[in-house]
């Protein structure tokens, strides 16, 4: 029996968009001069990738995600000059955390939101529940860092903030690719498998 194609699915899309924002692929590889180089994963795309998932899993979970939407949006039109080199070279650390915080303001509020949905289920969704619940604490770190490591001068928390950055973001992707099938997020519930038919001989 041939497999029907499962649509793309809400969280689906806000992974995958995740996937392009996180990513990097500059080019070319010997720019002139050095920070005029471009990134092959624009990060405009990328929020209007997860911008899309945002507006069609707020129609399904109602107004928890709406502040996370709109958030995404405000993000999604940050990034676009912040992908120029002829701009973005020009921030320093405080101006790049600055630009930055759209983005995880919006995966905050996008993972506290659903960390609420799981919680408000009945039986409540334990999985859902205390990975994206920790994962909004995860981001709130991820405000909380630089601005001691920038702000207060504390240089050694300097590559721990952006250790801790990019596995907070990798383990969000991970999160809404393993919750997808979840029919309150938008997903079509579990896969079901079918049983092998014996063939008989005659």
């Amino acid at each position: 029996m041939p497999r029907t194609r499962t649509p793309t699915t809400p969280m689906q899309w806000i992974g995958l968009g995740m996937v392009i924002i996180v990513g990097n692929a500059f080019f070319p590889a010997e720019a002139h001069p050095a920070w005029k180089h471009y990134d092959a994963l624009p990060d405009p795309i990328g929020w209007v990738v997860v911008v899309w998932g945002l507006f069609s899993l707020a129609k399904i979970t109602g107004d928890v995600l709406d502040t996370a939407k709109w958030v995404g949006v405000l993000a999604l039109l940050t990034s676009v000059p912040m992908w120029l080199p002829q701009l973005n070279h020009q921030l320093n650390a405080s101006g790049e955390w600055g630009a930055s915080m759209p983005q995880t303001v919006c995966c905050l509020l996008t993972a506290r939101g659903i960390g609420m949905l799981g919680a408000r289920r009945t039986p409540r969704d334990q999985y859902v529940a205390k990975r994206f619940g920790l994962l909004s604490w995860g981001f709130g770190i991820m405000i909380v860092l630089p601005v001691l490591a920038l702000g207060g001068g504390v240089k050694a928390l300097e590559n721990p903030t952006v250790a801790v950055s990019a596995l907070i973001n990798i383990v969000f992707i991970w999160f809404c690719f393993s919750v997808h099938r979840r029919p309150y997020l938008g997903g079509p519930g579990p896969r079901l498998i079918e049983p092998a038919t014996r063939s008989t001989k005659t």
